[in-house]
């Protein structure tokens, strides 16, 4: 593939994926105000986040078996056309359960596009640029998610909630219509044979287990009921993959410490992402009472200083290693805690917007960061299931602490106090994270010693 062909589906790829993901938290800033034009809970408008979230941690799975069953000329086309029904069907009606439906066909598709362009661009660049690729995806994976709040503040200023989908649209259809001309054949098709069983048991038993989390508060026993078989649905999934010669996700990588421990600190970070951008807006727009505007303006500085800051580490840890970029991701996560906890009615909005990019620049950092060591010691045939599990665990991680934090905020009569209720969560992953990566970086200097 010659060097012009290789940047022009770079491009593409790149740029549908940041919109399937931008479209991950579009709804955020927009929850207050659907919740009331709408006539339902906070708690149930914030599954159009959680929901969202939560499939495509559910269809990540599928994305290696479907890598190698299909050409990439036939998986682009198809989850963008899908990706472009559930769009289509959003904004035809006020019922909430129509939208959603909506949403989560659209997440259907997005949880097999992201990991589909992970294995694309390790695919089409060589490995002595994986740092510098895997930025570029780090940028996507993570100023997509950022950005969607600032633009849908913005759009719910001037336009009703219907345009969270009408912008979407044309975006997508010009993706297909470009990949349809331009996207080349760089993969080939296999007789790879997918498990249903595999498929039933990880949606089965991953979706019981964060859909208990929701109802815990109001039917305990039920929920309880439908973790335990989540439990045991998903025990069955791992057991089932240790034995078959196609996994639908192979469990073996989790051997590999540099995989597991880079693996769940993405799944930390992208928590304490999500959480971030769940909390603001409720604590701009229904605590300080300001606009969903104002809301998503003082959220855009981090968005644009978490993708500036994600190449710029993919090149640093391409010639220096990961320990610079974990080292100080973590100083700025810590620094930016004390300061989200102390907040109140009177805080100044530019204050919380300086606040929120230095979370997010350090956020960036061990995103991009974690996201490459996760897979530096793994052969070819493995990095479409590491990928697959990197976005799985991660969108799962991110989908629960959504929800978890939303119903931390709604406990105390008094929403500020929910607030720093739930951003004291917040810390309390960031010192997990800060346990995981310590842990990570001696192993790492004993093994190369």
């Amino acid at each position: 593939m010659t060097n012009k062909r290789r940047m022009i589906t770079a491009t593409i790829l790149l740029l549908t994926a940041f919109t399937a993901l931008l479209n991950q938290t579009l709804m955020i800033t927009a929850l207050p105000i659907m919740s009331h034009t709408l006539n339902i809970s906070l708690n149930l408008a914030q599954w159009l986040t959680a929901g969202y979230v939560l499939m495509i941690g559910l269809t990540t799975p599928l994305s290696a078996n479907l890598s190698e069953k299909y050409t990439s000329r036939q998986i682009f086309l198809g989850i963008v056309a899908v990706f472009i029904v559930g769009t289509i069907i959003g904004p035809l009606t006020t019922n909430f359960y129509i939208i959603l439906l909506g949403r989560l066909i659209q997440a259907m598709a997005g949880g097999v596009l992201t990991t589909f362009v992970m294995v694309s661009m390790l695919a089409i660049f060589p490995p002595e640029k994986r740092g510098t690729v895997m930025g570029f995806v780090s940028l996507v994976i993570s100023s997509g998610p950022a950005i969607g709040p600032s633009l849908s503040g913005l759009i719910m200023n001037y336009f009703s909630w219907q345009y969270l989908f009408y912008l979407i649209l044309p975006i997508m259809i010009l993706a297909l219509i470009a990949g349809w001309l331009w996207l080349p054949n760089y993969s080939e098709a296999k007789p790879v044979k997918i498990d249903l069983l595999s498929v039933v048991t990880s949606m089965l038993g991953v979706g019981l287990i964060l859909s208990s989390i929701t109802i815990f508060g109001q039917q305990f026993w039920l929920a309880l009921a439908m973790l335990v078989v989540g439990v045991i649905t998903t025990w069955i999934f791992v057991s089932r993959q240790l034995h078959l010669s196609t996994p639908l996700l192979s469990v073996k990588l989790f051997k590999k410490p540099s995989f597991t421990l880079m693996v769940v600190s993405t799944m930390l970070v992208f928590a304490i992402l999500m959480g971030t951008e769940a909390l603001i807006p409720i604590y701009v727009e229904n605590i300080v009472h300001k606009s969903s505007l104002l809301a998503g303006l003082v959220m855009l500085p981090g968005a644009f200083a978490n993708g500036l800051t994600a190449p710029l580490i993919g090149r640093y840890y391409d010639e220096h290693g990961p320990k610079v970029p974990l080292i100080a991701g973590l100083i700025l996560l810590i620094i930016s805690s004390v300061p989200f906890l102390t907040m109140n009615l009177h805080t100044s909005m530019w204050w919380l917007m300086i606040v929120y990019i230095v979370r997010m620049i350090g956020i960036s950092m061990i995103m991009s960061t974690a996201t490459t060591e996760s897979l530096k010691d793994l052969t070819p045939d493995q990095l479409s299931h590491g990928t697959a599990w990197n976005n799985a665990l991660r969108q799962v991680s991110g989908s629960a602490a959504n929800t978890i934090l939303i119903m931390i905020s709604l406990i105390p009569s008094q929403l500020l106090a929910g607030y720093h209720l739930a951003m004291g969560v917040t810390f309390g992953a960031v010192f997990l994270l800060l346990l995981v990566c310590v842990s990570y970086l001696i192993k790492n200097n004993h093994s190369e010693a």
